[in-house]
């Protein structure tokens, strides 16, 4: 690709054609229709059904800080809340089902860690009614001694579960007490259900997300012409995001050279980057809630060497083989298949296999060099909720049926260990892993990182162009 065709991509490094990111929510309607959506699941399981939804607690960092607060998912997409110390309750039952129990506001504490929302704010919010701590624990116990049938939703806070636990199953009551007749429903599944198929409100905000990755990752493409540190590479990405209105990452940056690249979630950023080292970076920015996960492999002096090169198309043409599976109807797992076809043939092309190719494909010795499933569900987290239907004997992939709105991604990788001493060196410490993420249409996908180049040629030159920057 000519330089000049790379133009809008390597704008988008700089913002000049970056959309509005900064501060971007879904509106209350959105969440309002989840929880009615839950609400009528609620109803199904019978009369004296309550949901209980607890927020994430908050982490300690170290001695005097916190980790910054984050949302528990399915908390923020049945509400909208993103304050700690929270509880929703839906009472099937009733026609104003939704209270919220909060904070009090406290104008001290808001002075340090700013406002909170307070029974006000919560009605503002969306609540039916709302209610504050400490008299907030005795409408809880209340609303678990009426009910018949508690609905759990609790992913993080251990205490607040057994609290809820201790609350439906008292300790030492006789086998007489009506606690007994009371049954505890852990509803993370139904809730992971009702998010696996995106709303067109949550496909514009992953769109966002992609949109602010592709930008990091251009970025960190042209930096990296120029490091001589992981870290820098990273950071490029990481500022870049975050000047675009990433508040969060969507996970810890992966940014390996070298052998490091061959570390599947490696953690350290630190080292240095040799000259003409291959470099994989795994990172994904998070819009509003809504994350992307995105992968890209390049040669850091802007051109791949021949091995390097050999096992780069290789992928490429995997995970083209594996998106070409992606459409209503098929398989999850059918995606997988045909990577790992594709994988097992090229090994043996290239001599770090050995045999007749019906064999080695059938013998999975191709599982040495690709060590991973090669697609997620995606959206509030990375690895997103909802079933994929059971797994695969050797559990890489799913076999739900790929439905119209599902979002996942797609990112098959080979990595040759630098200690494969049955390997011709010129091959060894060589990780290559391509991801990109995929909305299921009515009629096949739509790649929603499509502006983020795969080709080894445009790769190529997009971080020659951060050399041409150097000088």
């Amino acid at each position: 690709m000519r330089l000049a065709l790379l133009a809008p991509l390597l704008a988008l490094t700089l913002g000049a054609q970056a959309p509005g990111h900064h501060g971007v929510r879904l509106p209350q309607a959105f969440f309002a229709g989840n929880r009615a959506r839950l609400l009528a699941e609620l109803k199904k399981l019978g009369p004296g059904t309550l949901g209980v939804l607890k927020s994430m607690p908050e982490l300690p960092r170290n001695g005097g800080d916190t980790q910054p607060y984050r949302q528990d998912s399915d908390f923020y997409y049945l509400t909208g809340i993103e304050e700690a110390r929270s509880v929703a309750l839906l009472d099937a039952d009733s026609p104003k089902p939704y209270t919220l129990l909060v904070q009090p506001r406290d104008p001290k504490r808001e002075t340090y860690d700013g406002p909170l929302l307070g029974a006000e704010g919560a009605l503002k919010a969306g609540a039916d009614q709302a209610v504050v701590f400490p008299e907030a624990a005795k409408t809880l116990k209340e609303a678990l001694q009426k009910a018949q049938r508690v609905v759990l939703v609790c992913t993080y806070d251990e205490p607040f579960r057994k609290e809820v636990l201790d609350a439906v199953y008292p300790v030492g009551t006789d086998n007489g007490h009506a606690s007994y007749k009371k049954i505890l429903v852990d509803g993370r599944n139904l809730v992971g259900e009702l998010r696996l198929i995106k709303q067109p409100a949550e496909l514009e905000m992953l769109q966002r997300a992609v949109d602010a990755s592709v930008a990091g990752h251009l970025a960190a493409m042209r930096a990296s012409a120029r490091a001589s540190n992981e870290g820098e590479v990273a950071g490029a990405f990481e500022g870049t995001v975050r000047s675009l209105g990433a508040r969060f990452l969507g996970y810890e940056t992966i940014a390996g050279a070298g052998p490091n690249s061959c570390v599947l979630h490696y953690p350290n950023n630190d080292q240095p980057v040799a000259k003409g080292a291959l470099l994989l970076m795994d990172a994904g920015a998070e819009v509003g809630y809504y994350t992307a996960d995105i992968t890209r492999a390049w040669p850091t002096s802007g051109t791949f060497s021949k091995e390097q090169r050999a096992i780069y198309d290789l992928v490429l043409k995997a995970q083209n083989a594996a998106m070409a599976c992606i459409r209503p109807g098929r398989i999850h797992h059918e995606g997988y298949d045909a990577a790992m076809r594709i994988l097992s043939d090229g090994l043996v092309d290239l001599g770090l296999l050995k045999g007749d190719k019906e064999q080695v494909y059938k013998s999975r010795d191709w599982k040495r060099y690709s060590i991973h499933g090669i697609s997620h569900w995606l959206g509030l987290d990375v690895h997103d909720t909802g079933s994929y239907g059971g797994f695969t004997e050797d559990k890489s992939a799913g076999l739900r049926v790929l439905e119209a709105g599902m979002v996942l991604t797609v990112e098959p990788g080979l990595y040759i260990p630098k200690d494969a001493k049955d390997v011709e060196p010129r091959w060894r410490g060589i990780g290559v892993r391509l991801e990109d993420d995929l909305v299921v249409t009515a009629d096949g996908y739509r790649n929603l990182s499509d502006k983020l180049p795969r080709g080894a040629e445009e790769i190529e030159a997009i971080v020659k162009s951060g050399l041409k920057a150097k000088k």
